[in-house]
């Protein structure tokens, strides 16, 4: 069991988990990438990953990650997140398949002893948790500067996500 905490924070991908950041990194550009595979499968390079043996260690992890993400001070709330968060977990888990007679096999398996052939099958899974950031009205925030820019950026944020998740329930945009 693996886990990674990413937070987006005007359009930046930022690493929850690298202890290394600083102040400063927040402006600087960041070395994540994030890619589709051949299979359309979304996965990420350059982010911390924690592997993960029992529950205490995956809610240290969370804790971690969510002290590391940015907040300030707005009109509307003491500790405001300015920007989304994504928690990953990612689940591996390898079995051993029963066992099959050595004339039928195949590629893929492992001969034992009694020559019999032991199929082992990977099964993985991924679980992604999202804590979106709220919109902003900057007349009612009346955030200026820094904290305006982060509300822009969050709204930005918010409406692809809605497209998105339009466009996904528009039947006539399927293939």
């Amino acid at each position: 069991v693996n886990a990674q905490f990413l937070e987006l924070y005007n359009e930046e991908v930022l690493d929850l988990f690298d202890t290394t950041r600083d102040i400063d990194a927040k402006n600087k550009k960041s070395n994540i990438r994030i890619h589709e595979d051949s299979t359309g499968g979304i996965y990420t390079v350059g982010v911390t990953t924690r592997t993960v043996n029992t529950e205490s260690e995956m809610m240290q992890c969370l804790k971690l990650g969510a002290l590391s993400r940015t907040t300030a001070s707005t009109q509307m709330n003491v500790q405001s997140s300015r920007s989304h968060a994504i928690f990953t977990i990612h689940l591996c888990q390898t079995r051993m398949c029963p066992q099959i007679d050595a004339e039928n096999a195949t590629d893929n398996k492992v001969i034992s002893e009694s020559s019999q052939l032991n199929e082992f099958e990977t099964l993985t899974a991924k679980f992604h948790f999202v804590d979106l950031a709220g919109s902003e009205r900057l007349k009612r925030t009346g955030a200026t500067g820094e904290r305006a820019k982060e509300g822009i950026s969050i709204n930005c944020g918010l409406l692809a996500l809605g497209n998105v998740i339009s466009a996904l329930g528009d039947k006539s945009k399927r293939a």
